[in-house]
């Protein structure tokens, strides 16, 4: 009984009503709106969700993170389309720290995933997932995260699970002319939110839509025949 109860401990598993857990070390995120709702940013280590269309600017949403340790790896496994080496290296990433992983199976990407975190070499990995994962298989991630002192974005288009996954923070993303739409799902040490607006114009004025101007007149459609 003694060693399960070891076992579960190690693993998080168990929880001590009497002990308190330290606070979670944050940095910014480099938009002001996502920072306010997080209370400072996001963590530096652990596992976060992000429930997103593909293209719509979420890997400009998460730039500013990606590039705020430029010293470690940066690990890309299975992404939908081709990373842009480009678009990369006008962020000054050190394109020899980008790694790109494309495993055949689900269970290789997760067990890549792992090992990446836990190496303590990669400072942010994103997957790319379009299946259900599992609570063990999401503890295993955060205990690798926390371990390696890195943190994983988990990117898929919908939730395929009727329970809920212990992740340090769940994210809804939508489009919007201007920047995106974000809803916090779940975070812990904190309550969800209601959709919010997050302004991309700043960062990137060419790829966002600015205000429509009200000196506009629009004419009427003409009639056919």
């Amino acid at each position: 009984m003694n060693k399960l109860i070891k076992d579960l401990q190690h693993r998080h598993l168990v929880w001590h009503g009497a002990v308190k857990t330290p606070e979670p070390e944050l940095e910014s995120s480099g938009y002001s709106e996502l920072d306010q709702h997080l209370n400072g940013g996001l963590i530096k280590a652990g596992a976060i969700e992000i429930l997103t269309e593909t293209g719509i600017g979420e890997l400009r949403l998460l730039l500013p993170t990606l590039t705020a340790d430029p010293d470690r790896l940066l690990i890309f496994i299975n992404p939908p389309g081709h990373v842009n080496a480009t678009m990369l290296a006008a962020q000054k990433v050190d394109l020899q720290h980008v790694v790109i992983i494309t495993p055949e199976q689900e269970k290789d990407a997760l067990w890549s995933t792992e090992e990446c975190l836990k190496s303590g070499a990669c400072g942010s990995v994103l997957l790319w997932l379009d299946q259900a994962i599992e609570i063990h298989q999401v503890k295993r991630l955060q205990l690798a995260a926390e371990k390696g002192a890195s943190r994983v974005f988990m990117l898929r288009q919908k939730r395929y699970e009727t329970l809920s996954l212990p992740l340090d923070l769940s994210l809804s993303l939508s489009a919007s002319p201007a920047g995106v739409d974000a809803q916090i799902n779940k975070r812990k040490r904190g309550w969800p939110s209601k959709a919010f607006h997050i302004d991309m114009q700043r960062h990137w004025p060419s790829l966002t839509l600015g205000e429509i101007p009200d000196n506009l007149i629009y004419f009427p459609a003409s009639k056919a025949g």
